[in-house]
């Protein structure tokens, strides 16, 4: 097996932070909520959420038949909370006036409407937060290095979560973005400002790719407003059907081509952090724009690992045919880095995570913030060291953790300021 040396990809990625000619996004997913630093505010994954939101509907016998058979419809790999929803409301839209799964037309939008209701609850961690947590969160920490990083072209960042917490990191460190919204009285989704990659370019953009808390659909004109007390049953979120003009795009749409452009531009860099790539669709569009874009590249640190029945820890990446592994070994042309706890496939190579050589203490970018090594193996032979132990160089690697990448972002030296952000 290959050997990557981390602290080789380590100082790549410091002078790509450090540099102000690329473009640097960052793709968040589920993992950030749910590991905020703070051990009393995290919103679940997406199975444990999709587990909750079950049991508490299934108190209704109605939607619990319906729900199990939604369920046998779905495949597997696919069942979430937003492949019931997606299910729900394409039934409720065919169903005239029959019945689905026991369910007529009414009856089906109620419980997308509850569906909606119990994910914004769980979603809905900024009320369940102190003013002391809420400076805690590492999304604070985040926000403030963003704030710093004074570049050519502001940072972009997606997130498929619904939760404000990017948002309240943002506003609390008094950092100006723009996330699609204008106005201020009755805030408006503005379709042509999110396609166009120059509107308000000294502004961080903020990208919920999913929808969020807070986004709903107004009747009175069908435009997609926001209104942070909107009732979280009738929470806009992907893959809602709903459509606001029919002669503009649904927002995710626009949001996922806003994506694609950005992978799509020269210099560029995207960062996934708490992403498990279990979207197929945005997969797809990312692949496809990776390999399009001249010298862009996605560098994913990829929470692979789980305690098996035994507690024993393993590793996705262990598996050569592990399907991330597999896009980033042939399918990305390189383009794709995928850095596990102990493995990672970089440059389309498969490998463990190895050090070349020692740790020099002298080195200008500590290790210890993104790498653990392992104690030395004892062997049958004389070893390197005394007692017969063998140093190997192996170790685990920190900042598929959302919270160790934010501490090895916010011990960097403020990146460069030489460039502007007009």
């Amino acid at each position: 097996m290959a050997q990557h040396d981390p602290r080789e990809h380590i100082r790549g990625l410091y002078q790509l932070l450090q540099s102000d000619k690329k473009r640097i996004g960052f793709l968040f997913g589920a993992g950030t909520s749910l590991g905020t630093g703070v051990q009393e505010v995290s919103i679940p994954a997406v199975a444990q959420m999709t587990t909750s939101v079950v049991n508490t509907l299934s108190a209704t016998d109605a939607w619990k038949v319906a729900l199990e058979q939604i369920k046998e419809e779905i495949d597997d790999t696919r069942y979430s909370v937003e492949s019931l929803l997606t299910t729900i409301e394409t039934k409720r839209e065919v169903v005239g006036s029959g019945q689905l799964n026991g369910l007529d037309n009414a009856g089906l939008t109620e419980l997308a409407k509850e569906l909606k209701r119990e994910i914004g609850k769980l979603a809905s961690v900024h009320d369940r937060m102190n003013p002391e947590q809420a400076k805690s969160i590492c999304h604070m920490e985040f926000a403030q290095w963003v704030r710093n990083a004074r570049r050519r072209f502001p940072i972009e960042i997606f997130t498929t979560n619904y939760d404000y917490l990017f948002e309240m990191a943002m506003e609390a460190s008094n950092l100006p973005y723009f996330d699609g919204f204008s106005g201020s009285y009755e805030p408006f989704f503005c379709a042509e400002d999110v396609e166009d990659m120059q509107a308000y370019p000294g502004l961080v953009k903020l990208w919920k790719l999913h929808g969020s808390l807070g986004w709903f659909l107004r009747e009175r004109d069908g435009v997609i407003s926001r209104d942070r007390n909107a009732d979280v049953g009738d929470m806009l979120i992907y893959p809602s059907h709903l459509k606001y003009r029919a002669s503009k795009k649904q927002p995710y749409i626009g949001l996922i081509d806003r994506l694609c452009e950005f992978v799509q531009q020269d210099d560029t860099i995207l960062i996934t952090c708490g992403y498990s790539f279990g979207d197929e669709h945005i997969n797809e569009r990312l692949m496809t724009s990776l390999r399009r874009g001249a010298n862009s590249h996605v560098l994913a640190f990829y929470f692979d690992e789980w305690k098996d029945a035994k507690g024993q820890y393993q590793y996705g990446l262990a598996d050569k045919n592990n399907a991330l592994a597999q896009l980033a070994t042939n399918g990305s042309q390189g383009k794709l880095s995928v850095l596990g706890f102990r493995h990672a496939v970089i440059g389309g190579k498969h490998g463990v995570w190895s050090l070349s050589a020692a740790p020099n203490p002298s080195e200008s970018i500590a290790i210890d913030l993104y790498y653990d090594q392992d104690a030395a193996m004892p062997s049958e032979e004389e070893g390197e060291h005394k007692g017969g132990e063998v140093w190997t160089g192996q170790g685990r690697f920190h900042l598929p953790r959302f919270t160790s990448m934010v501490a090895f972002l916010s011990d960097m030296a403020p990146p460069s300021t030489n460039g502007t952000t007009e």
